[in-house]
């Protein structure tokens, strides 16, 4: 079994602006895969709890260096306090970015860098990949932002202005803190599906029979794009049956995905 390192390292002052950074022994440079938990942006669920472990362990497997992502949350109900906008999106950014103080003391490879994300996390994973494409008159643009080579997105949301589709599309209004109509220039920086054209490797996977996000999401995005997206659509798999988890899962979701992941890390070179 391959030996690693495995410390948790803070991008910040919050107790929730944390990272678990995970990588072999030695002193080759690494791949870096940056894996984002979901769990519509609440805290009822952390990087320990959300089924993102299972892609956790089983890269543990492999010759990567892991950035296991935590972020503020909001509040399972009530107002949104603890992570108001934009605080998550500003969180992710740093958090990835931060990666670029560790490189030379971890080995990392900034050249080399996936990022993987289930539902809100897959959402948060692909606005990573395109910050480039966010205006400039808005508060989260940043010109030193760390380029990304590939991002895997899983089951994600990814038409945030109109989340209709989703079963709790109250928490994008809570996430944004408001409807697009209020705040149409904090979509225009924070939904995937207003920024389209960077050139990141984007993949998509989604089950034909997830009901929590469904998968007229990654349609809607796919139309829209004008870059070429990898589109992977399982027939007959839901929103968390690609992930071992304690409830319901199975094996052959499971085998795909993990053979996804690892053409993807591949594709880094």
């Amino acid at each position: 079994m391959m030996q690693y390192i495995n410390k948790v390292i803070s991008y910040g002052c919050d107790k929730q602006q944390f990272g678990q950074l995970i990588r072999p022994f030695g002193e080759r440079k690494l791949a870096v895969i940056v894996v984002i938990h979901g769990g519509y942006w609440k805290d009822n669920h952390s990087l320990d709890s959300y089924p993102t472990m299972a892609i956790v362990d089983y890269l543990k497997s492999l010759d990567v260096a892991i950035w296991n992502l935590e972020y503020r949350r909001m509040e399972a109900i009530g107002e949104n306090n603890k992570a108001p906008w934009p605080a998550v999106y500003s969180d992710i950014a740093d958090g990835v970015d931060f990666l670029a103080e560790i490189s030379t003391e971890e080995n990392l490879d900034l050249s080399r860098i996936l990022i993987i994300g289930h539902s809100a996390g897959g959402h948060l994973a692909t606005w990573a990949g395109c910050r480039d494409k966010i205006p400039c008159t808005s508060v989260l643009f940043k010109t030193s932002a760390l380029k990304i080579k590939c991002v895997l997105s899983i089951a994600g949301i990814l038409n945030l202005s109109n989340s209709e589709d989703v079963d709790q599309p109250e928490q994008a209004i809570r996430l944004m803190g408001g409807s697009y109509d209020q705040f149409p220039e904090r979509y225009q920086a924070c939904d995937p599906n207003l920024l389209h054209g960077s050139g990141v490797a984007l993949s998509i996977i989604h089950g034909n029979e997830d009901k929590c996000v469904e998968i007229s999401q990654a349609l809607t995005y796919c139309e829209n794009s004008s870059s070429n997206v990898e589109k992977i659509f399982l027939p007959d798999a839901d929103h968390f049956s690609m992930l071992p988890h304690e409830g319901l899962w199975h094996q052959e979701h499971w085998s795909q995905l993990k053979n996804i992941i690892n053409n993807k890390i591949i594709a880094l070179g």
